[in-house]
């Protein structure tokens, strides 16, 4: 965690350059920052909209965020520079290229698991982000209704059946519904 916001916000310019360079490198080589894995679909988050919402929403709050398809890591690295992260993801290319980002610039505040989330342990976790493809049903009910703890869903076109909605991040950060478990 980075407790100095100029550091927190010189630190966040590195990564967003950095995953600019990487989708740039992508473009030129005819692809896109968008593909189908064996688990779901990798679509990429909006660095700025991340930061903004985890700003917004005080993410420093928390001791340690999930990244729930952590893809090629953004969201987890940006997660860290408020607290703990750990990131999780099944498909190999993104899982080594999210180690090699977080080598690249030595942030110490996160670990990536290649491991399916539904199949973690999350119970440490105290707060839990995710991008959905598809509804979440199955990890509702794997986390209902033992854990504790806040969900922030990137969008509003899966919304959960358990989770109480405390609040949504205002249009301006984009479009993020913040849930409690039970």
């Amino acid at each position: 965690m980075i407790a100095q916001s100029a550091e927190r916000e010189a630190v966040f310019r590195k990564i967003r350059d950095t995953y600019r360079r990487l989708y740039q490198t992508l473009q030129e080589a005819g692809l896109l920052p968008y593909r189908s894995t064996g688990s779901g679909m990798w679509a990429v988050s909006d660095a700025e909209e991340v930061y903004r919402v985890f700003c917004h929403f005080d993410w420093d709050r928390y001791t340690h965020m999930g990244d729930l398809g952590s893809g090629d890591g953004k969201v987890a690295l940006i997660g860290s520079l408020f607290t703990r992260a750990t990131g999780y993801e099944t498909d190999d290319v993104l899982y080594r290229k999210s180690l090699e980002i977080r080598g690249e610039l030595s942030l110490s505040n996160v670990s990536f698991e290649q491991q399916d989330y539904l199949l973690a342990d999350l119970s440490t976790h105290d707060v839990l982000y995710l991008y959905p493809d598809k509804p979440f049903y199955a990890l509702e009910e794997r986390l209902h209704p033992n854990w504790k703890g806040h969900l922030l869903v990137h969008g509003p076109h899966f919304p959960p059946n358990h989770f109480r909605k405390i609040t949504e991040s205002p249009p301006s950060i984009g479009k993020f519904v913040l849930y409690e478990s039970p």
